[in-house]
C-alpha cells in the first residue's frame, strides 16, 4: 500500500463514520472537489439530499471537498452566466500565508496567530463596527493554515462584488493614511510642525478606532517594558516593523516616546482632554509610531481579499477533511473558538484508534493531541500523526502496525 492508497483509505474510513455539515441552503450549493488518483478538479456538482452527498463522498473519497459561498437556482450548470446567481454568504479567509509574522514559526506558533488575527476580526470588526450579532457568525476552521468567518445575515447575501470589497478595505486597512482619522493643528514657531489630535475613543468608524488602539497598544508597550525589559518592547515593534527597514535606534527612540506618552494620554483621558500625538519629540519617532500602530490593528490577509469580494466562490465543506493534514474543517461557536485547539480539537475520532508505521524523511518533533512527539527514522506512530505528515509529503507510509 502506497502513501495516497493509506491516506485514501483512512479518508474513506472517516467518512464512512462521519457526515459533514451541509451549509444552509445546501441544494442551490455548487460542490467541488479535489482527488488523491485524479488530476482534474470536479466542479458543478449539485446534491439535493444528505444521503447523496454522503454517498458521493465514501464513493470517490475526495482530498478536499469544497461548496459555494453563492446559491443558485440551477447550481449543477456549467456556464456560470446561466447560473442563476441568487446571493451569496459574506466571508472571510485568514490564512498563515499571507500574516509575515508567522514566518519562521512553528505550525503550533502559527496557528496562535491567525486565530489572534480571526479573533480580532470577530470581535473589533464584525460585532464592534459592523454591529452584527454573534448569532450571525460562524468560525470555522479550515482544517490546514486558518479559519474561515462567515456572516450568515440576509441583509449581506445580496451585496455584490464592489461592496464586498469596500467592506474588506474598510477592515484590512487599505491604504488609508492614518493622519486622515486625526484632528490637524498648525504648528508654531519656525519649523511649523503639523500637531495632530485624538478624536474622542467613543467617536464613530477609524476615528475612535485609532484613538482607542493608540491608548491601548501604549498601554501594551509599557505592560511588556515592565514584565520583561526594553529589549522585549524593541524586538516587538520590530517584529511588526521589520519589513519597513525600521532601525533599531528609531525603535528605542520609539519605545521611550511611547513610555512617557502612555502615561501622559492616561492623564489626559482622564482629564476628559484630547492626547496629543505631538508629544512625540519628532516626526520620524511619530510617523514611525503611526506606521507600528496600523500594522498592528490591521487584519492580516489582505491578499486573501478575492475570497470575499467574488460572488461565485468555493469554499472548504464544513465537517470534511483538509487533504495535507488530515484535521477537520471545524465549526465552531465563538465560545468553542475561544477554546480551541486546532491539534488537539480538530483530530478526527477516527484517527485515533490506531497506529500506523512510517519512515521519515527528516527528523520532527511536533506536539499534537496533547502529546510531544520526536519521530526519527522509522517507527509506528498514532494514524493522526502519521496521515499528518504523509499528506504533508514529511513521511512515507510503510504498513498498519498490530495492537
Amino acid at each position: 500500500m502506497g502513501n495516497l492508497e493509506f491516506l485514501k483509505g483512512m479518508f474513506r474510513e472517516y467518512y464512512l463514520k462521519n457526515d459533514v455539515i451541509l451549509p444552509p441552503r445546501f441544494t442551490r450549493r455548487e460542490y467541488g472537489f479535489m482527488f488523491f488518483d485524479k488530476s482534474y478538479v470536479l466542479r458543478h456538482k449539485a446534491f439535493f439530499s444528505k444521503g447523496e452527498i454522503k454517498k458521493f463522498l465514501v464513493k470517490e473519497v475526495p482530498r478536499h471537498a469544497y461548496y459555494s459561498t453563492a446559491y443558485y437556482k440551477d447550481p449543477k450548470n456549467k456556464d456560470m452566466e446561466k447560473k442563476g446567481w441568487m446571493g451569496a454568504d459574506l466571508v472571510f479567509d485568514l490564512d498563515a500565508d499571507h500574516i509575515p509574522e508567522t514566518e519562521g514559526k512553528s505550525y503550533s506558533e502559527m496557528l496562535n496567530i491567525v486565530k489572534r488575527e480571526a479573533e480580532k476580526l470577530v470581535v473589533r470588526y464584525l460585532m464592534n463596527d459592523f454591529g452584527f450579532d454573534e448569532r450571525d457568525i460562524e468560525i470555522v476552521f479550515s482544517g490546514g493554515r486558518g479559519y474561515h468567518i462567515y456572516v450568515r445575515n440576509k441583509d449581506v447575501q445580496v451585496l455584490g462584488s464592489n461592496e464586498r470589497r469596500e467592506i474588506v478595505s474598510y477592515i484590512t486597512g487599505g491604504s488609508y493614511d492614518i493622519t486622515k482619522f486625526l484632528m490637524e493643528e498648525e504648528g508654531k514657531g519656525k519649523k511649523r510642525r503639523t500637531l495632530y489630535f485624538l478624536y474622542p475613543p467613543d467617536f464613530g468608524g477609524w476615528y475612535g478606532k485609532i484613538s482607542r488602539e493608540i491608548i491601548d497598544i501604549s498601554r501594551f508597550l509599557l505592560s511588556l517594558y515592565t514584565n520583561y525589559g526594553e529589549d522585549a518592547v524593541v524586538n516587538e515593534i520590530n517584529s511588526i516593523l521589520k519589513n519597513k527597514k525600521l532601525s533599531v535606534k528609531i525603535a528605542k527612540d520609539l519605545f521611550k516616546e511611547t513610555k512617557l506618552n502612555t502615561m501622559k494620554i492616561e492623564y489626559l483621558i482622564s482629564e476628559d482632554q484630547s492626547p496629543k500625538l505631538q508629544i512625540l519629540r519628532t516626526d520620524k519617532i511619530r510617523d514611525a509610531f503611526l506606521l507600528y500602530l496600523k500594522e498592528k490593528i490591521r487584519i492580516r490577509g489582505e491578499a486573501d481579499e478575492p475570497v470575499t469580494t467574488e460572488i461565485h466562490r468555493l469554499i472548504r465543506l464544513i465537517g470534511s477533511l483538509h487533504g495535507k493534514t488530515g484535521f477537520i474543517v471545524k465549526p465552531l461557536t465563538f465560545k468553542e473558538f475561544k477554546e480551541f485547539n486546532p491539534l488537539k480539537d480538530a483530530i478526527p475520532e477516527t484517527f485515533k484508534e490506531g497506529e500506523s508505521k512510517i519512515i521519515m524523511k527528516e527528523k520532527i518533533e511536533i506536539e499534537m493531541n496533547g502529546e510531544n512527539h520526536r519521530i526519527d527514522g522509522e517507527g509506528c506512530v498514532p494514524d493522526y500523526l502519521a496521515i499528518f505528515l504523509v499528506a504533508r509529503g514529511m513521511a512515507d507510509f510503510v504498513s498498519r502496525c498490530s495492537s
